[in-house]
């Protein structure tokens, strides 16, 4: 394959067949699968999130998926981090990477580059102020230096405005403005692909409505009500854990405590699904540069593979 190595995205709805395509693909070419699924990427939440089985993950690995603990938090900016951290190994090795998912921000981060900083904050920066007026901004420098050594050095112990600045991004996102700044360099890793965005076409509104439906039900007899239970079992874990607010395990959360009946559990987080692939048609809609493919696995082989040359 001569030139920049192409790199895949296979984007489309929840229940439309992406992991299947992307298993495909990855049986033609020496290639990486990474995951671009913002509730995958926790261990233990293996039925609600719909994760390929074990075998199927033993056999054909998915790269973030199973990466952090359900108690955890994970971020837009951590996984442009670590998705460019798994792209730049696979062009060591000349590999394809195969992006495949359904949550379209963490795609639109990586491929159109992530807002530098957190949007200010008026009550934290007030918070700052204060502080300041009590302390003195060179008492609030020497904390930064103690949190962020790195912007610290760079800033000086009278300069309010910056010194408040770097305190107020690590308020809002627990992160210092160091290390925001070297997650958010994309674009130099992307430079040395060729990007290929392909979306995956629902056969009909009708049939995906019905995909998400069979898909949560089986996900209710595979176990999803007790998988809920031994995660909230944890010493760590608690309902108000980011994870829990995921669709289905928030419903399945509400079941649990008595909030919701069996049947209101299945109606609530089967509309939720489908809301959801709505939204996620929206955002596909309006995407640039995206080569719609039918919903027939073979179909969208050949199109892939004549436009990649793969």
């Amino acid at each position: 394959m001569k030139g920049k190595l192409p790199l895949i995205t296979i984007m489309g709805p929840t229940g439309v067949g992406k992991t299947n395509l992307v298993i495909a693909l990855s049986s033609l070419v020496p290639s990486d699968i990474i995951s671009v699924d913002s509730v995958q990427v926790y261990k233990k939440m293996d039925i609600g999130s719909g994760k390929p089985s074990k075998s199927t993950l033993r056999k054909f690995p998915h790269k973030l998926v199973n990466i952090i603990d359900p108690w955890e938090t994970y971020s837009t900016a951590l996984f442009c981090a670590d998705s460019t951290k798994e792209i730049n190994k696979s062009h060591k090795l000349e590999r394809i990477p195969l992006l495949v998912g359904g949550t379209m921000l963490y795609f639109k981060s990586l491929l159109r580059g992530i807002s530098k900083m957190p949007k200010s904050n008026s009550l934290i920066r007030k918070k700052i102020t204060d502080e300041a007026k009590l302390k003195g901004w060179p008492s609030l420098h020497k904390n930064l230096a103690v949190l962020d050594p790195e912007s610290a050095s760079r800033i000086h112990p009278n300069d309010a405005q910056r010194i408040q600045r770097a305190l107020e991004v690590y308020e809002i996102s627990n992160k210092t403005m160091s290390l925001l700044q070297k997650e958010n360099k994309t674009e130099e890793i992307l430079s040395k692909y060729k990007v290929f965005q392909f979306a995956i076409k629902p056969e009909s509104k009708e049939q995906l409505r019905e995909n998400v439906k069979e898909r949560f039900l089986k996900m209710l007899d595979d176990g999803l009500v007790k998988e809920v239970e031994r995660l909230l079992s944890h010493r760590e874990m608690d309902t108000e854990k980011v994870s829990m607010k995921s669709i289905g395990y928030r419903q399945a959360v509400e079941y649990l405590e008595g909030k919701i009946s069996y049947e209101e559990l299945i109606y609530k987080a089967i509309n939720a699904t489908r809301q959801l692939a709505k939204r996620q048609m929206t955002w596909l809609r309006s995407w640039q540069g995206l080569i719609w493919i039918p919903y027939e696995l073979e179909s969208s082989i050949r199109i892939i593979k004549s436009r990649t040359k793969i």
